[in-house]
């Protein structure tokens, strides 16, 4: 027998035998601390997951880009102001879009921008004389309803009645003047074209004379002259609940 055939069979002899130190209950210990290690890992993870599937359930949760959570986000303001907003702007818009959602629920996305306020490009025309008072009112009340997103105009400024709103060249479907109790007057008008009613505004003439809150509705978007439509979104009669509202103060 050779030595490398001798040293083979050694090897073999011993194979399966146990190092001389061996210690079985280390051994024990060992896999037990993996056991738990494998555990508490499983747990971490089940763990975030739950974290993270409840986090996406609640009210105000917003992914933000990149993949960051945030949990309990505000919602964005209904009226947009800019740094030249004034205190009457916010109160004026926060009013209109709480009573629009009360007369009309089925409108979304309700917001209210006076932004136009200040001198630059105006869509659609106010239909009163323009005064350079600097707390008069150009905005809109955007919303959307089943036909798509639109918008009402929205001013103050110098005072207007039936001849401002009636006698022009417009097609009139009816114009009619409402005394209030407080001594305002409101002028309602609905403008036609063909079959199609094509505008409706409602005009409020506030006590003291000199000054006129007028809501207009057309069946096109008057925020960014696009957006036509057969009829208009929103009718004379919810024009004037929003110019005759108590809750909102014009002055």
């Amino acid at each position: 027998m050779s030595e490398q055939e001798i040293r083979e069979g050694m090897l073999l002899a011993v194979w399966d035998e146990p190092p001389l130190d061996f210690d079985p209950d280390q051994l024990m210990r060992r896999a037990e601390q993996k056991k738990s290690r494998r555990r508490a890992l499983a747990s971490v993870g089940v763990a975030t997951a739950l974290i993270v599937a409840t986090a996406v359930t609640l009210p105000g949760f917003v992914l933000r880009g990149g993949g960051d959570a945030q949990v309990g986000s505000e919602t964005p303001s209904s009226v947009s102001t800019t740094p030249s907003s004034n205190v009457s702007e916010v109160r004026v818009g926060e009013s209109l879009v709480k009573r629009l959602k009360v007369i009309r629920p089925d409108l979304k996305d309700v917001s209210v921008s006076f932004n136009f306020n200040q001198a630059g490009f105006k869509p659609t025309q106010s239909l009163q004389p323009a005064r350079r008072n600097p707390n008069d009112l150009y905005g809109f009340v955007y919303f959307t309803d089943d036909i798509g997103p639109t918008a009402l105009l929205v001013t103050t400024g110098q005072a207007v009645g039936t001849k401002d709103l009636c006698g022009g060249t417009q097609k009139v479907l009816f114009c009619r003047e409402k005394p209030m109790n407080d001594g305002s007057v409101v002028v309602e008008a609905e403008y036609f074209e063909g079959t199609e009613t094509i505008g409706a505004v409602s005009a409020r003439k506030l006590a003291g004379g000199n000054t006129s809150v007028v809501i207009s509705s057309y069946s096109h978007n008057p925020s960014n002259s696009t957006g036509f439509r057969q009829m208009i979104p929103v009718g004379v009669e919810v024009l004037t609940s929003l110019v005759t509202d108590p809750g909102i103060t014009w002055e």
